[in-house]
């Protein structure tokens, strides 16, 4: 999970649902009481204009009230994260900074220009997340964008007497925090919700525990952070599916009435669903040309999930469906290449899950860049997804 950028001294942009036939059948194993691995057989196509069709249907996005949009915001960009990133044979004082790497054709196919070096893609400049202004440079181009906030990628320390300076990722949700006050006061609209880190490894419980703690302690009632669907701070528990249902349990008895816990969840059960009050799984590689009925595998996750009862609280569980603009992990660690397509990608994406009628969309993402899921405008792609998503979401 990563991001990039152009900079406001980098380019900063100033100022009707059909449900699918395969929802009874989810819902009913929801029911049921059994896990669902949604692997259905049938698909949802994409169409050459980009909206989806199912067995001869057409799928149109909604025509009421459009979900809010938060794109996953990562807080590890310093220059030596850059420069890791790029290797030591990356001219990184160049001006302007070359195209770290060539792609084929199809937009993938990445083949690196530099040895060592792990991305795609660069910003005008080397910079870091601790330059002043850099943070609400940022939230003010998303939010000029139409996004509704940040879906912040945090984690502390895990000891219980950390602070907000405790290590850099601290350091950075307060400037942040404190960047969306300033645009809230401008009379911006623009929030937060918590990712917590809990995915790259498994945390113990006493880790999670005192971080979150933590975090209420600090943010449980800043207005930077959303309230419009509940009245207590969202978190999605990054990785929640790699931990023991009795660490859900652990975790979430002491926090889980100050925070609405969303998991990420690959499938869904009911043994599991009552630690959670809902589902946001994180499907950065998601490919409707290669995969199309990913569709109707969102379609039947996000049913089960609403079919597994209430909330301790008596509300509903949440479903927040996935989009990116693309994805691209060749050259650090992976296979898979989602093409772009000079934005139709995120086009099908919001279409095609924007039919699981979700509560909310989790934008993949701000600035992952070394997944290539980043929207935020560099070098190669500048403006064009950031722009396709403000189309569709304004």
């Amino acid at each position: 999970m990563h991001e990039d950028h152009i900079n406001i001294a980098h380019s900063r942009l100033r100022p009707a649902r059909r449900r699918l036939s395969a929802l009874s059948v989810a819902v009913a194993v929801g029911i049921a009481g059994l896990t669902v691995n949604p692997l259905a057989s049938s698909a949802l196509v994409p169409t050459a204009s980009g909206s989806t069709a199912a067995a001869g249907n057409t799928v149109r996005a909604a025509t009421s009230a459009k979900p809010p949009v938060f794109a996953y915001y990562y807080l590890w960009w310093s220059a030596n994260h850059w420069r890791s990133a790029l290797g030591s044979n990356y001219p990184t004082n160049a001006s302007p900074l070359p195209l770290p790497a060539t792609l084929g054709s199809t937009g993938c196919g990445a083949a690196s220009r530099y040895a060592g070096n792990s991305l795609t893609d660069v910003p005008s400049r080397i910079y870091s997340q601790d330059d002043p202004g850099f943070i609400e440079a940022d939230v003010r181009q998303a939010a000029a964008a139409g996004l509704s906030g940040f879906l912040v990628n945090w984690i502390g320390t895990g000891s219980a007497s950390q602070g907000a300076t405790s290590n850099p990722y601290s350091a950075r949700l307060r400037v942040l925090v404190n960047a969306v006050h300033k645009v809230n006061a401008a009379g911006i609209p623009f929030k937060l919700w918590l990712s917590y880190k809990a995915s790259a490894r498994v945390l113990s419980p006493s880790y999670i525990s005192n971080d979150l703690a933590y975090f209420v302690r600090a943010y449980g009632s800043d207005p930077a952070f959303d309230r419009s669907q509940s009245p207590k701070v969202t978190m999605i528990w990054q990785g929640s599916r790699k931990y023991s249902a009795t660490t859900l349990a652990s975790v979430g008895g002491s926090l889980r009435s100050k925070l609405r816990i969303l998991g990420d969840e690959t499938t869904w059960s009911t043994s599991r669903a009552r630690y959670l009050d809902g589902n946001a799984y994180y499907w950065s590689s998601q490919n409707p040309y290669s995969n199309p009925q990913s569709f109707q595998q969102l379609a039947a996750l996000a049913a089960a999930v609403r079919a597994s009862g209430t909330n301790p609280d008596g509300t509903s569980k949440v479903w927040v469906a996935p989009i990116t603009p693309g994805y691209n992990k060749e050259l650090s660690g992976g296979s898979s290449c989602v093409p772009r397509r000079g934005g139709q990608t995120i086009r099908t994406l919001y279409a095609g899950n924007g039919a699981t009628h979700p509560n909310a969309f989790g934008l993949i993402s701000w600035n992952e860049i070394s997944e290539g899921s980043y929207i935020d405008p560099m070098t190669r792609y500048g403006y064009q997804d950031l722009n396709a998503l403000s189309s569709l979401i304004k």
